[in-house]
């Protein structure tokens, strides 16, 4: 595969190895400064987004979202050093913003950057 995919947040864990958890996918290729700044900003980033979204979709659409990740018991999104049920922070030009109160995204999420994969075309007879 080209690019990255790249999975942040709680997960089930592998295929063969069911573990309930967070990732630690950049873990191996960071120092632990550089993994906290990295998971301040994908945190700022994937609750803005989720907050932005929550405001902007129709109310019977987030509605319906929130009862169903509530229903699931799954916890808002963390970090390792960051497990907190809200709140979030964005380092912007200025200086960094906090919104202490906000709801954070929901538990898991996928980011990619020029990723591919090759796709097989199923033959139907």
């Amino acid at each position: 595969h080209k690019g990255s995919l790249i999975q942040y947040g709680w997960n089930a864990g592998a295929r063969h190895r069911r573990i309930f958890g967070l990732v630690k996918n950049l873990a191996r290729k960071t120092s632990p400064a550089e993994q906290s700044e990295k998971d301040r900003a994908i945190l700022g980033i994937l609750a803005l987004t989720w907050n932005l979204l929550s405001t902007s979709l129709p109310k019977e659409v987030i509605d319906a979202t929130k009862d169903a990740i509530a229903a699931s018991g799954l916890p808002p999104m963390a970090s390792q050093d960051d497990i907190h049920d809200q709140g979030y922070h964005l380092s912007l030009p200025g200086g960094p913003l906090t919104f202490s109160t906000a709801d954070r995204a929901p538990a898991e999420a996928y980011m990619s950057q020029n990723y591919s994969a090759c796709v097989f075309p199923m033959m139907l007879h």
